[in-house]
C-alpha cells in the first residue's frame, strides 16, 4: 500500500499551511510598539550659568533658584537635573488590589481580604501630612512582566508582550534604574528575579529568587524579609526595590476569599509597620501593587478588579500637596510613577515615559522647583513625540504637530507662574495635556501590518477552499488512486524547492524577511498544486455534486459550524460562545438521531443533553457576563472541597472500571495510571495531606502514561480500534491530572459525550452497500458535530478565551519542572494540555468515527478504510481551519474596536492554539490508525 503514509504527510502538509498562515497573521496583527533606544540626559544645575543658558560660566555667582528662573524663561534650554535627591524604597507587593489596602471600620464581619492592612489607615489618620493612598490604575495586559516594564519606563504596555511574561528578556528602553545608575546612583534588588532578567548588571546588590512557582507562598517573601531590614540601615544605595510575591501566589492558588490570603496580608501589615518604624526620615517609601486580581485570584485581562491596584506613599519628613485624608482613593495612572520616582531621585523622566509627575507623593518643594520638574516632564515628552514621529508613522502628522505645539506652549507658560493658585492651574493643564497624549497613543499604539494580514487571510482561504473541494467533491473510491500517485511527493518537493530558493535569496540579501517569504511562497505553491488536483478531477467533482443529494441534518450540521464561526465577529457572542457551541452541537446531533429514527438513538441523544447540562456548572463565566461565579458559587479556585474530591475519584474510577475490560492488556496500564492519579489527589488533599508524596504519585502516573503511549505502537494485527480507544483513555487520564480535583469530572463528561456521539454516528446508515454507508459515516456533518463538541469542551472544562482565565497551577502539580534542563517546555506543555487537552483528545479519536460499530470501516478493504479515515480527519481539520479564518477576519474587521484587546485578540490567540491542538491530535490518531492496519488486510 504505497499511498498509506501519503495520507499522513498530506495531513501534516495541511496543518503546516494553517499554522504558517496563522503565524503570518499574528506577525501582522500582534505587533509591539516601536521601541526607541533614546536615553534622557540632564545637565547638572551647577553647569548652568547665571543666564540659564551658557554652561560653565563661573564669572557670576547666583543661587539655584535664580538659575531655575532663567532656565524656565528659556523654553529651548536643556533638561536640568533636579537639585534635590531623595532616596527611595520601592516596595512592590504583587497583586495588591486597592480594596486589600482599604480599611472600613463599618464592616463587622470582613471577608478574608478586607481590613487586613490597618497600618495604612492608622498612618493616614495619625500623619496625614506624611502619607497618601491612591487607586493605582494599570493598563492591560495585567501580567507582571508588562507591569514591571511599564512601571520603570512610564510607557504603555502592548498586548503581544504578554507572550514574554514568563521568559523576560533584557529591557533596552530607558527606565528608572537606568537613570539612577547613569547618574552615579546605586540600586539594590530583593525578591522577584524578573527585575534582574529585565535589567541585568544594574544592581549594587541583588538577592533575586525564581518567581513562577505560584504554589509557593512564602519562600520569596521570607528571603526578602531576611535582607530588607539590614538594607534599610545602610546608606550606600539610592533606590531599594523589594518585590513580594506571596499575595499574588495566594490569589493564584486559593483566590482572595481564603484564609491564606488573610495570612499573607497580615504578614504584609506587620512588615509595613516595622519598615515605617525604622525608615530613615528623609527616605521615601512607595508601597504599590502592580495589578489587582479577579474574584478567582487571576489576572492578565482588563477588568476593573485586575486594573485597580493600590499606591501607598510615606515619608517621615512629610510630603507635598494636600493632606492624605483628602485625596484617599483618587485614581493615579501607573505611567505616572516613572517620572515621579525619577524626580525624587534627582533624575529626568525616562525617555519613553508618557506619565506626568505626581507631586503629592514627592517632598514639599518651592514653586520654582515644582515648575522645574513639570518643565522637565514636558521637555522629555516633547522630545519623545519628535523622535517617535521620526521613527514611526503611526500618529498622523497633523495630530503629532498639534501635540508638540501644545507641549511647547505649556513649557513657555512655566516662566509666567508665580503664585500657588497659578501653579495649581498650571499643574492641571499639564496633566490634562499629558492625558490627551496618552489617549492618542493608546488609540494608535499597535501598528497593524495590513499586507501581512491580507496575505495570511488569502493563504487561509486558499487552503480551506481547495481542500473543501477535495473532501466534498472527489469520490471516496478515487482517493486511494490519487494518493498512490506522485501528488503528495511532488507537492512536498515543490515546497522544499521554495524554501531553498527563499534561503538563497535571503543569503544574497534579495529579501529581508525570510520567515514571511517562506510562508508566502509555500502557501501559494500549495494552493497551486491543490488547485491543479481539483481541475484534473473536476468532471468527477461536478458529477458527484450533480448526483448527490444532501439530507437536512447534513446541511444543518454544516450550517451550525458556519454559524459558530460567523458569530465570532460579535463580541457578545464570543463572550457567550460556550452556550452557543453546546446548543449548536446538541441540535445537530439531535437531527442525526431523528434521522436514525429509533428509540435507542433518541435515548442516547437525551443522555448526551443531560451530560452537557451537567457541564454547565463547570463553565463559569467571564467578567463581562456580570454573573461571574466566585468562591462558593461554582468550582473553587483553591483547595478543593470534599465533594469535589469524591467526584474526581469517582469519575476516574468509573471510567477505568468500564474501560479496562475492553482494551485487552492495555487496560492494566490505564488502571495503574488512574490509581496513581486518584492517589495523587487523595494523598495531597486537605491540610493534613502530604504535598511531596502527592507530587511523587503524579510523576508515577505520568511515567505510566508515557510508557503506555510508547507501547501503543506495538503491532498485534488485531485492528485499529483498540489502540485508538487506549490512546483516548491515555489522553483522558492526562487531562484529569492537569485539570486537577475541581475540574477532573469534566474530562469524564467529555469522554462520555464522545462515546454517545460515536454510538449515534454508528447508527447512521445509507441504502446500498457498505461503501455508501461508510460515505454517510464520513460525511462532513459528522466532522462538524465532532468539531463543535471538541470546541465546546474548552469551555466545558472551566476555561474562557481570556488571559485572566489561564490556570498556571497545572505546571506544578507534579513538582516544579523548572529545576530541570527542559523545565520551561514541560511547564508550557502542561499548561497547554490544561487549556487545549480536550481538542487534542477529540482530534486523536476522529478515526473512531469511521471505524466504530458494526457498519464501520472495518468491514471494507484496507484502502477504502484508510481513505475514509483520511477524509474524516481532513474534514475535521477543515472545521478548525474555518474557525481560525473567521477569528482572523473578525480581528481584522474590529482592529480598532473598543473590545479588540479584551475580546477579539484573545479569542484569535486561543482559537489558533485550539486549532493547533486539534490538528496535532488528528495527526496522532490518523498515524495510529495507519500504523495498525492489520497485515492480513494489507495482504488481501
Amino acid at each position: 500500500m504505497k499511498e498509506k503514509w501519503n495520507y499522513i504527510l498530506y495531513l501534516i502538509w495541511f496543518a503546516y499551511l494553517i499554522i504558517s498562515a496563522g503565524l503570518m497573521f499574528a506577525h501582522g496583527f500582534l505587533l509591539s510598539r516601536k521601541s526607541l533606544s533614546d536615553v534622557t540626559e540632564c545637565v547638572p544645575l551647577s553647569d548652568f550659568g547665571c543666564d540659564g543658558w551658557e554652561k560653565g560660566n563661573l564669572s557670576n555667582v547666583c543661587t539655584d533658584e535664580e538659575k531655575i528662573q532663567r532656565i524656565l524663561s528659556n523654553p529651548g534650554s536643556d533638561i536640568a537635573c533636579p537639585p534635590a535627591r531623595t532616596r527611595a524604597v520601592f516596595l512592590l507587593v504583587d497583586a495588591l488590589r486597592y480594596d486589600f489596602a482599604e480599611y472600613d471600620p463599618r464592616i463587622k464581619t470582613p471577608l478574608p481580604y478586607q481590613n487586613r492592612l490597618p497600618i495604612i489607615k492608622e498612618t493616614l489618620d495619625k500623619w496625614p501630612e506624611r502619607s497618601r493612598l491612591y487607586r493605582f490604575m494599570a493598563d492591560p495586559p495585567t501580567t507582571t512582566f508588562q507591569r514591571i516594564k511599564a512601571l520603570v519606563t512610564g510607557s504603555l504596555p502592548t498586548f503581544v508582550d504578554a507572550s514574554s511574561n514568563f521568559a523576560a528578556i533584557e529591557l533596552h528602553e530607558d527606565n528608572i534604574i537606568n537613570q539612577v545608575t547613569n547618574g552615579g546612583g546605586k540600586a539594590v534588588l530583593l525578591g522577584d528575579d524578573t527585575w534582574s532578567r529585565l535589567m541585568p548588571g544594574k544592581w549594587l546588590r541583588s538577592h533575586a529568587l525564581y518567581s513562577f512557582h505560584t504554589w509557593d507562598l512564602d519562600t520569596v517573601d521570607a528571603e526578602v524579609d531576611t535582607k530588607i531590614y539590614d538594607e534599610l540601615k545602610k546608606n550606600d544605595w539610592d533606590i531599594l526595590v523589594a518585590h513580594y510575591l506571596g499575595v499574588d501566589h495566594a490569589g493564584h492558588r486559593y483566590g482572595p476569599n481564603h484564609q491564606e490570603m488573610t495570612r499573607k496580608l497580615q504578614e504584609t501589615n506587620d512588615r509595613l509597620q516595622k519598615i515605617i518604624e525604622i525608615l530613615p526620615p528623609d527616605v521615601l517609601l512607595y508601597v504599590v501593587g502592580d495589578h489587582g486580581m479577579t474574584e478567582t485570584g487571576d489576572h492578565g485581562g482588563e477588568s476593573k478588579a485586575e486594573r485597580t491596584a493600590a499606591l501607598f506613599a510615606y515619608r517621615s519628613d512629610g510630603l507635598g500637596g494636600d493632606s492624605g485624608q483628602r485625596n484617599v482613593g483618587i485614581e493615579v495612572q501607573q505611567t505616572d510613577l516613572a517620572p515621579t520616582l525619577s524626580a525624587a531621585l534627582g533624575r529626568p523622566p525616562p525617555a519613553p515615559s508618557l506619565g506626568s509627575v505626581w507631586l503629592p507623593i514627592l517632598p514639599k518643594m518651592t514653586v520654582l522647583r515644582t515648575l522645574l520638574h513639570l518643565s522637565n516632564n514636558l521637555k522629555q515628552i516633547r522630545q519623545y513625540l519628535i523622535r517617535y514621529g521620526e521613527e514611526s508613522q503611526q500618529v498622523a502628522l497633523d495630530k503629532l504637530a498639534h501635540l508638540i505645539n501644545a507641549t511647547r506652549e505649556q513649557i513657555e507658560k512655566a516662566s509666567l507662574v508665580e503664585t500657588e493658585q497659578e501653579l495649581n492651574n498650571f499643574m492641571n493643564d499639564v496633566r490634562g495635556l499629558i492625558e490627551n497624549i496618552r489617549i492618542v497613543f493608546r488609540e494608535v499604539w499597535v501598528e497593524f501590518d495590513s499586507l501581512s494580514m491580507l496575505r495570511a487571510l488569502l493563504l487561509l482561504l486558499l487552503a480551506i477552499f481547495f481542500n473543501w473541494l477535495i473532501t466534498e467533491g472527489v469520490p471516496m473510491e478515487h482517493i486511494p488512486s490519487i494518493f498512490a500517485s506522485s501528488f503528495v511527493s511532488s507537492g512536498i518537493s515543490a515546497m522544499a524547492v521554495c524554501i531553498g530558493i527563499c534561503y538563497s535569496a535571503y543569503h544574497f540579501e534579495l529579501i529581508e524577511d525570510l520567515e514571511h517569504a517562506i510562508y508566502l511562497s509555500t502557501g501559494l505553491i500549495s494552493g497551486a498544486i491543490t488547485c491543479t488536483l481539483v481541475i484534473m478531477h473536476w468532471d468527477g467533482i461536478t458529477q458527484r455534486w450533480y448526483e448527490g443529494r444532501s439530507l437536512f441534518y447534513e446541511r444543518f450540521s454544516r450550517g451550525a459550524l458556519v454559524a459558530s464561526a460567523a458569530v465570532l465577529v460579535s463580541n457578545s457572542y464570543i463572550i457567550e460562545e460556550g452556550a452557543g457551541l453546546s446548543f449548536l452541537g446538541l441540535s445537530a446531533l439531535g437531527l442525526m438521531a431523528w434521522n436514525v429514527g429509533t428509540i435507542k438513538a433518541l435515548a442516547v441523544w437525551v443522555c448526551c443533553g443531560v451530560v452537557l447540562a451537567i457541564t454547565r456548572s463547570y463553565r463559569g463565566c467571564r467578567e463581562e457576563q456580570g454573573d461571574c461565579w466566585t468562591e462558593g458559587e461554582g468550582i473553587p479556585t483553591g483547595q478543593a472541597t470534599r465533594a469535589a474530591l469524591v467526584l474526581a475519584l469517582g469519575s476516574v474510577a468509573a471510567v477505568v472500571a468500564v474501560a479496562r475490560r475492553h482494551i485487552g492488556w492495555r487496560g492494566y496500564g490505564i488502571v495503574l495510571a488512574g490509581l496513581f492519579a486518584c492517589a495523587h489527589w487523595a494523598v495531597g488533599w486537605g491540610s493534613l495531606g502530604s504535598p511531596s508524596r502527592s507530587r511523587l504519585l503524579a510523576r508515577g502516573s505520568w511515567l505510566v502514561l508515557i510508557t503506555m503511549f510508547a507501547m501503543l505502537w506495538r503491532k498485534e494485527g488485531k485492528g485499529t480500534i483498540l489502540p485508538l480507544i487506549a490512546c483516548s483513555l491515555i489522553l483522558y487520564i492526562a487531562n484529569t491530572l492537569v485539570l486537577g480535583v475541581s475540574f477532573a469530572p469534566t474530562a469524564a463528561l467529555a469522554l462520555l459525550t464522545g462515546f454517545l456521539v460515536l454510538n449515534i454516528v454508528s447508527m447512521l446508515r445509507s441504502s446500498g452497500n457498505s461503501k455508501f454507508s461508510l460515505s454517510t459515516r464520513c460525511s462532513s456533518s459528522v466532522a462538524c458535530v465532532w468539531a463543535l463538541f471538541a470546541s465546546y469542551y474548552f469551555y466545558g472544562t472551566g476555561h474562557h478565551a481570556t488571559l485572566g482565565h489561564v490556570r498556571w497551577a497545572p505546571a506544578f502539580h507534579a513538582g516544579d519542572p523548572n529545576y530541570l534542563v527542559i523545565g520551561t517546555p514541560i511547564s508550557a506543555a502542561l499548561v497547554s494540555l490544561d487549556l487545549f487537552g480536550m481538542p487534542l483528545m477529540f482530534g486523536a479519536a476522529v478515526p473512531l468515527l469511521a471505524l466504530w460499530g458494526r457498519n464501520g470501516a472495518n468491514n471494507v478493504g484496507p484502502r477504502t478504510q484508510l481513505a475514509a479515515v483520511f477524509l474524516l480527519c481532513l474534514k475535521f481539520s477543515l472545521c478548525f481551519g474555518i474557525r481560525v479564518f473567521a477569528s482572523a477576519l473578525s480581528a481584522t474587521i474590529h482592529c480598532r474596536h473598543l473590545m479588540i484587546w479584551g475580546v477579539f485578540a484573545p479569542k484569535l490567540i486561543f482559537e489558533y492554539l485550539t486549532c493547533a491542538a486539534a490538528l496535532l491530535g488528528t495527526i496522532i490518531g490518523a498515524t495510529l490508525a495507519t500504523w495498525h492496519t492489520s497485515v492480513q488486510q494489507r495482504s488481501s
